[in-house]
């Protein structure tokens, strides 16, 4: 299934009034873009769509939260034996 039909059957799915099909579908896309631009003004621990924390996310949400850059905050393991090496100028 390509992405524009997977996408067409997700607005089918918002239609309420089988009279008005196009209707319904408008109504259901301006709510979804509303309450999606609304959650950037939401405070940070009110959960939403936008906010959702992944199922297979395995580190501290509260770290993620107040991270300034949480890309480098992630929790990692080491592989192998540890070696301790220090760069010099030139390296």
């Amino acid at each position: 299934m390509y992405p524009f039909e997977r996408y067409l059957n997700k607005l089918k799915k918002y239609v309420k009034n089988k009279a008005r099909p196009e209707g319904s579908i408008c109504e259901a896309y301006l709510y979804q873009e509303t309450t999606h631009f609304c959650s950037y003004y939401f405070e940070p621990h009110v959960s939403s769509t936008r906010t959702k924390i992944g199922r297979n996310m395995d580190f501290d949400v509260e770290e993620q939260l107040h991270a300034a850059l949480s890309v480098f905050r992630r929790p990692g393991k080491p592989s192998g034996k540890c070696v301790e090496r220090f760069l010099n100028d030139l390296e």
